[in-house]
C-alpha cells in the first residue's frame, strides 16, 4: 500500500522542483548572476535564494521572492536582505520588496491538492530543460 503524501513531504518535493525552475529561469548557458552581489557563477554555485524566508508560506513559492543568489550571500551573509530588496525593486518595480514583506505576513495553509498542482506545473515547466 502506497503511503499518502503529507503537506510536509510535498513542500520538500516542491522546494526541489521550484529551485530547479528558478535556476533555469535565470540561468544562461549554465551560468547566472547573484541578485545581491552581482557575481556571475556556474549555476551549481548559486542557490534559489528567498528574500522572505521559506517559513513564510504566502511568499514561499512567489517567483518574485526567489532569485539566484551565490552561496556566500545566501548562506553566510543571511541572504543580504537589504541588497536583495533593492534589487527586487529594480527588477520588478519600486515597492516590490515592501509588497513581498507585507504578503509574507498573510497566513497561508497549504493544502495537499494545491501542492500537487504546483509540483505538476513546475515539473512541466522544467521538463526537457
Amino acid at each position: 500500500m502506497k503511503k499518502k503524501p503529507t503537506v510536509r513531504s510535498l513542500k520538500k518535493k516542491l522546494d526541489t522542483i521550484f529551485a530547479k525552475h528558478i535556476r533555469l529561469r535565470d540561468g544562461i548557458n549554465g551560468e547566472g548572476q547573484c541578485i545581491t552581489c552581482g557575481e556571475i557563477l556556474p549555476l551549481s554555485e548559486l542557490d534559489a535564494g528567498h528574500f522572505r524566508s521559506r517559513r513564510f508560506n504566502s511568499t514561499r513559492y512567489d517567483e518574485r521572492n526567489v532569485q539566484l543568489q551565490c552561496h556566500h550571500c545566501n548562506r553566510y551573509n543571511s541572504g543580504e536582505p537589504f541588497q536583495f530588496g533593492l534589487a527586487l525593486d529594480k527588477k520588478y518595480g519600486e515597492g516590490t520588496a515592501l509588497e513581498l514583506i507585507q504578503k509574507s505576513h498573510q497566513l497561508k495553509q497549504w493544502a495537499i491538492p494545491e501542492l500537487q498542482d504546483l509540483i505538476e506545473y513546475y515539473k512541466e515547466a522544467t521538463d526537457g530543460r
